[in-house]
């Protein structure tokens, strides 16, 4: 399969969104998700990245609420890590995504699975 361009770059933007900050993270690769269903490359790509930006936006909305109770103070270093990781893996989809290869995240997917 020959992989445009235009392809490459959609990939790429759907895993690396939370560069857009705010809810960016969120909203592009959904757009992207909901847009490119004819595309399996584009599609595979934003689905692997939409996910694995909701479950980390889930867990920072946990740790959120727990630090109120002062229980998500002791998770915040747990998040930290989950971010970098999350940085990481998504650079590493971006590489994938510009030389026309598919990434699958680790860890979560059994839920892109169900997606």
């Amino acid at each position: 399969m020959n992989i445009t361009g235009e392809q490459k770059l959609l990939a790429i933007l759907a895993h690396l969104a939370y560069l857009l900050g705010g809810l960016g993270f969120i909203i592009a690769p959904l757009v992207i998700f909901l847009l490119k269903k004819d595309d399996p490359f584009v599609y595979e790509h934003a689905k692997q990245a939409l996910v694995a930006h909701l479950v980390i936006l889930a867990a920072s909305i946990a740790t959120g609420l727990l630090c109120t109770l002062l229980i998500g103070l002791l998770l915040l270093p747990v998040m930290a890590i989950l971010w970098l990781l999350l940085v990481i893996t998504s650079i590493l989809a971006a590489i994938k995504a510009v030389d026309g290869q598919l990434y699958e995240y680790p860890l979560i997917q059994k839920l892109v699975n169900k997606l």
